[in-house]
């Protein structure tokens, strides 16, 4: 009975480490799907609005999305510290530092650190171009992702599965 608990136990924990790597590479989806949309809203606000970036990262704080908020509010925290530092060198810690906890990878991280680099230093239709740019590239990011979802999203699954039974199959 006892080594019949520990099979299930067994399969029943390599499968969830299989269905954990399905999920992250969903949240990596979501994620980006949620900077995409933080991206509109800044292009949106920028040059509709002409709403200043201090105020702009701090309304992403608050109405972000679960994802994206997080990281606006790192942002809003280190400009409230007034430690002149630029917006871009603080964009990008706060990127570097609380992406990975909302489910961005390096790659996404590297290309809306890029987006600093612009932000409230020109007129706004050369904003909107370089943040067209950007969700472009993060666009494209998202559609790598998806296609690693659709390809091995089932395989992570699968392969844990598998390897908990080969484990039950060499204890016992």
């Amino acid at each position: 009975m006892l080594k019949l608990l520990g099979a299930i136990l067994i399969i029943g924990s390599s499968g969830a480490l299989g269905l954990a790597a399905q999920q992250g590479l969903r949240a990596r989806i979501a994620a980006i799907d949620g900077f995409l949309k933080a991206l509109e809203r800044i292009e949106s606000e920028i040059v509709y609005r002409l709403t200043p970036c201090g105020e702009l990262i701090a309304l992403l704080a608050r109405e972000g999305g679960p994802h994206a908020a997080p990281v606006f509010q790192d942002i809003t925290e280190r400009l409230a510290r007034n430690d002149g530092l630029s917006l871009a060198y603080k964009w990008g810690r706060a990127f570097r530092e609380t992406g990975p906890a909302c489910g961005l990878q390096s790659e996404e991280i590297s290309i809306l650190c890029d987006a600093a680099s612009f932000l409230g230093r020109y007129y706004s239709e050369q904003q909107q171009r370089s943040l067209r740019l950007t969700a472009a590239r993060l666009s494209s990011v998202r559609d790598e992702a998806a296609e690693d979802l659709k390809n091995k999203g089932s395989l992570y699954r699968t392969c844990g599965l598998t390897l908990g039974v080969l484990a039950v199959i060499v204890l016992l």
